[in-house]
């Protein structure tokens, strides 16, 4: 179905920065019984992403459970491997977190309508995050 794609173990183990792949190596090897947690970081990753989409009406979901929005890849796989990284203890940059929160605005954005990730209409809805002053009981005039 046109607008998905897979996240998956593969793709998150070859997409990772070579300093944390060798991390990731060493902590499998150090905590066997750590040995699918990837697996199930990218499982509750694709499940939330996947309900983030759900909440929108119109949207046709991809049968594939594995299936996320194309246009939230990115931020899957960065919330992925963030996760994944402070469960291992890695001491992120500064930076990095921005792609945490990132990826979490992006959600909120799905969740609340404002911006619709599949489909022919795959585009902000009313621009992007806006903040608008309550007016009742102001008192300006127009």
């Amino acid at each position: 179905m046109s607008g998905w794609t897979e996240l998956t173990v593969a793709k998150v183990e070859a997409g990772l920065p070579t300093d944390m792949g060798a991390l990731y190596l060493a902590w499998v090897e150090g905590n066997p019984s750590k040995a699918n947690r990837l697996t199930e970081i990218v499982a509750e990753t694709v499940v939330l992403f996947r309900e983030a989409v759900i909440t929108q009406r119109g949207v046709d979901m991809d049968e594939d459970p594995t299936m996320i929005p194309a246009t939230g890849y990115r931020h899957a796989f960065n919330l992925a491997v963030f996760n994944l990284g402070m469960e291992m203890g890695v001491q992120f940059a500064p930076e990095v977190y921005s792609l945490f929160v990132q990826a979490n605005i992006w959600l909120r954005m799905v969740q609340t309508g404002k911006l619709r990730p599949v489909g022919k209409e795959t585009e902000a809805v009313g621009g992007t995050p806006s903040y608008r002053a309550d007016r009742e009981g102001s008192q300006e005039s127009e």
